[in-house]
């Protein structure tokens, strides 16, 4: 029985150390995830405004903002380390703003399924930008894939224009 144990030990030190391994590797810039966090914040600060001038704006609470707990990242999506994410869900559609390392924000997108479906199809989450944040003496800079620059303000425009169908 002791031997039993002790293999087992054994499983769960080899396991834990590989997964110490990757989250090592997620950390090893600690200045810029904390940039990523910042601009992060600054999105999801600017994206709380939209939500709540368009829900001003409708004359109900059609849209709402929420925090992604980093538990529910690691559980859900597989992301090792202290992850951020927040998303907006609207009546027929949803988003999410996810950090990337290095230094970047990947936006899905996903319609919400009908109360009246019966069978669960699942629809793939949809890309919608991957956002590159790069940090400057005045705040963030915020660039698309080919590397132009981006309005955040235009971004969570579009953004709320597409939840909104």
């Amino acid at each position: 029985m002791a031997e039993f144990q002790d293999e087992i030990r054994n499983i769960a030190k080899e396991k834990e150390q590989k997964r110490q391994d990757k989250i090592i590797v997620y950390m090893a810039d600690e200045e810029k995830i904390y940039e990523i966090k910042e601009a992060m914040g600054s999105l999801f600060s600017l994206a709380e405004l939209g939500v709540k001038a368009y829900n001003e704006g409708s004359g109900e609470k059609s849209l709402s903002i929420h925090e992604i707990p980093e538990e529910l990242l690691s559980l859900f999506l597989n992301l090792p380390g202290k992850r951020m994410g927040f998303c907006i869900i609207g009546p027929e559609r949803f988003v999410a703003f996810l950090d990337e390392v290095p230094n970047q924000v990947l936006v899905l997108g996903q319609k919400r399924q009908d109360l009246g479906v019966k069978d669960q199809v699942l629809s793939k989450a949809k890309q919608l930008i991957k956002i590159s944040c790069l940090r400057s003496k005045d705040g963030f800079i915020f660039l698309d894939n080919t590397g132009a620059n981006l309005n955040p303000e235009d971004v969570i425009k579009h953004i709320i224009i597409w939840i909104s169908g």
